[in-house]
């Protein structure tokens, strides 16, 4: 990227503009005072223009969002991990219904029976209800225990993720 049109030396600036018959020490140095209010919004827009070409290199996936949050609150050792919400996998359990008792592998070993007991023939133990296959949250963010700010960490997070996802803030 071209940077050098932002590249602007005021002291030097004035000198040049100034005429050669005034280019005194006294008129230089009062030509600067002048300047210093400009000089200053300079030094401002310059901090806003690095903010903002912060903010469009960031996307709302999860290695370029962990980055941001890295550089912004752990710079060091790099901590702070994004990782996918808890989801269970799905183990489906046959009803009996969808058991034939009459089929010869009802009580075998075999790869196609459907009928999956964990000891012996009692009443099967289910393992997840269907509330618990999915979570509530999209991704979950595990900072670790330094006393991040929390409404910054938090204002960084929902200015960068997509509106229809939901996180969790996990301390570890």
């Amino acid at each position: 990227m071209n940077d050098t049109i932002f590249n602007i030396d005021f002291k030097k600036l004035i000198i040049l503009w100034m005429p050669t018959f005034l280019r005194t020490p006294f008129l230089v140095a009062f030509g600067v005072v002048l300047v210093i209010p400009l000089i200053t919004l300079y030094i401002e827009f310059l901090k806003a223009r690095k903010q903002n070409l912060i903010r469009m290199s960031i996307t709302c996936q999860k290695f370029s969002m962990q980055k941001r949050l890295n550089d912004a609150f752990d710079q060091l050792e790099r901590r702070i991990r994004i990782v996918k919400g808890i989801q269970y996998d799905g183990i489906y359990l046959y009803t009996e219904a969808e058991i034939d008792p009459n089929s010869p592998d009802y009580f075998s070993d075999n790869i196609n029976n459907k009928m999956k007991w964990l000891k012996g023939d009692e009443k099967p133990i289910y393992l997840r209800t269907e509330a618990e296959l999915y979570s509530e949250y999209d991704f979950i963010v595990e900072i670790p225990n330094t006393g991040i700010n929390d409404n910054q960490l938090r204002a960084e997070i929902e200015y960068y993720m997509l509106q229809s996802k939901n996180y969790l803030i996990k301390i570890i």
